[in-house]
């Protein structure tokens, strides 16, 4: 049997000609038993083939561990409700209550993706918390603590209309938010949690 669907990306338009992107037509297991168009019928078969090449192609377990580094490219291949949906499950699983699961998860997010990003700052800081000590996951608590504050004084700028005393309106607002996680260690962080 031939998979059709090797070297398929998520976002690609799907090769079933529907003018629809891949994730949107035969990659949902729904649409596979059902033409998307009316033009074409997929082997029930096939659709297994095609789903779990997929997913090996993608490498990934579908389950999220903040204790290990998801590979990069495969996680920033996800769209960004199926990285928040990964969050959640995990913290389902560890049953970890969180007054605000959703924030935290989006937050989580955020910090993986830019440590999944090669420039360095945020990967950069993430490695030298863990060497001083935290674990992968406190490390990911640590940024995303500067991050949540970051976003904060970002949004109390836009709702005074106008800029932080000092800086200038075509400064680029992540030099602060790098700076900050440049100052940032795990005593002091484990000191203010």
């Amino acid at each position: 049997m031939v998979n059709s669907y090797k070297g398929v990306g998520r976002n690609d338009l799907c090769p079933c000609g529907s003018g629809k992107k891949f994730k949107k037509c035969c990659l949902n297991s729904q649409s596979l038993n059902q033409p998307s168009s009316g033009s074409h019928q997929i082997d029930p078969q096939a659709q297994e083939v095609a789903g779990s090449a997929l997913e090996q192609a993608k490498g990934t377990s579908r389950e999220y561990d903040p204790c290990t580094e998801p590979h990069p490219e495969q996680w920033l291949a996800l769209d960004e409700q199926e990285r928040i949906d990964l969050v959640l499950g995990y913290h389902r699983r560890a049953r970890i209550r969180l007054p605000r699961e959703k924030l935290h998860a989006v937050i989580h997010v955020v910090v993986e993706s830019q440590i999944a990003d090669p420039e360095p700052p945020v990967r950069r800081t993430a490695q030298r918390l863990m060497s001083e000590g935290l674990d992968r996951h406190e490390a990911v608590h640590a940024i995303g603590s500067v991050l949540a504050g970051h976003i904060n004084d970002l949004m109390h700028e836009v709702e005074s209309g106008g800029h932080c005393v000092g800086t200038k309106p075509d400064r680029d607002p992540n030099e602060d938010y790098f700076a900050e996680l440049e100052a940032l260690t795990a005593e002091g962080w484990l000191r203010s949690a």
